[in-house]
């Protein structure tokens, strides 16, 4: 081949390139025919006081707080062209209704990747912000105001410090590694165990477990671990479970057996309880269904929970720890209580002899003392 046609055609493709780099492109942007993300949150909090908690969850002054408080915390910065208000509030639009990023992006008037980076350092602020909010707000020592100053509970529950369970919330995952996620239901979840206080509270979350794993084994691997950060309860005092834990040592189920009513929807629209026994079921699980309507609260407010997008396992995790943040930061402010609100630090242990028979034997005799004398 002709050395001299080569080279020219080498010198007209460098020359078409330097002309394409040098030749100024009008970017046309993408959403243009709405509002701006910006003066749409300033609308929200200067409109009509229901719209802001119709949209994003929060009223009007508990979202300027949790901007306050994510800012001085320094879990979150401005951005360039968006400021920290704007970028809770695509957070919060997305968790609210489990809106896509594209629907976020013609909301708020930005790109996509926009959308994407801001939702995620929202969340890392909010999983960040988790461990000073889920946590408990009373000395576990101290009988909780519901139990002290209810004739149905008091004296019988005196000892409670609170009620745990575990929930199943949507799982987005392949079918190759999905089958430890299918429950009983068939369905793909995450076991989610979590405690709270009678002041509906989350005291203690833990995600991560697939929807196959048996609550027991989820509630054992927390109690093994420091680094899980569970809050034992201290001695003589116990957690309120259902029937799917062990009746043991900081844990108080109900009882079981045939013909024996246990949860509350069997007391409903029928004969009252009959015999000590469904007597004590009827009131422990009275007061332990807190933990059920908390989290009937938390997929109610928080629609992404039933409608998890399709992310990796770390962002799906994310939104739930964060939602029951937000839960927390919510419960707070209705019942005027002090984020800073300090109790007194129990001492971090490890309980690896959750059902020893000993200890089976030992909380058997504390129920059925209670039963004894409802």
């Amino acid at each position: 081949m002709d050395k001299s046609l080569v080279e020219n055609c080498m010198m007209y493709i460098a020359a078409h390139e330097l002309r394409r780099l040098l030749t100024r492109m009008d970017q046309i942007p993408l959403h243009t025919g709405g509002e701006p993300g910006c003066q749409w949150i300033h609308r929200l909090l200067t409109g009509h006081p229901n719209l802001c908690k119709e949209q994003l969850r929060l009223e009007k002054h508990i979202f300027i707080n949790l901007v306050s408080i994510l800012l001085e915390r320094k879990l979150i910065s401005d951005g360039r062209y968006v400021l920290v208000a704007e970028q809770v509030g695509i957070c919060l639009f997305m968790l609210a209704k489990a809106n896509s990023y594209r629907d976020a992006a013609k909301r708020f008037q930005h790109s996509i990747s926009t959308i994407g980076n801001y939702n995620r350092k929202v969340l890392e602020s909010l999983v960040a912000l988790s461990k000073d909010l889920v946590r408990p707000y009373q000395s576990l020592n101290e009988i909780p105001t519901k139990i002290a100053n209810g004739a149905k509970y008091f004296p019988f529950f005196k000892d409670c410090v609170g009620a745990l369970d575990g929930t199943h919330i949507d799982a987005i995952v392949g079918d190759k590694v999905g089958q430890p996620f299918r429950g009983r239901k068939g369905i793909k979840t995450w076991n989610v165990l979590a405690s709270c206080s009678f002041d509906m509270l989350f005291t203690y979350v833990c995600v991560g477990f697939e929807g196959s794993a048996h609550d027991t084994t989820v509630l054992r691997h927390c109690l093994g671990s420091l680094e899980m950060g569970f809050h034992h309860p201290p001695p003589g005092k116990y957690y309120l479970v259902d029937s799917g834990y062990p009746n043991t040592i900081g844990y108080l189920s109900p009882y079981q057996g045939r013909g024996l009513r246990v949860h509350t929807p069997e007391f409903k629209n029928s004969p009252a309880p009959r015999g000590k026994l469904e007597h004590y079921n009827y009131r422990h699980s009275s007061l332990r269904g807190t933990v059920e309507r908390i989290f009937g609260v938390l997929k109610n407010r928080w629609k992404v929970l039933r409608m998890m997008p399709k992310m990796d396992d770390a962002y799906q995790l994310a939104i739930i720890v964060a939602t029951c943040t937000l839960h927390n930061f919510i419960r707070l402010h209705d019942l005027g209580i002090p984020i800073s609100q300090v109790v007194e630090n129990m001492e971090p242990r490890v309980d690896f002899n959750l059902i020893e028979k000993t200890r089976t034997k030992a909380m058997e005799v504390v129920r059925a003392k209670i039963a004894e004398e409802i």
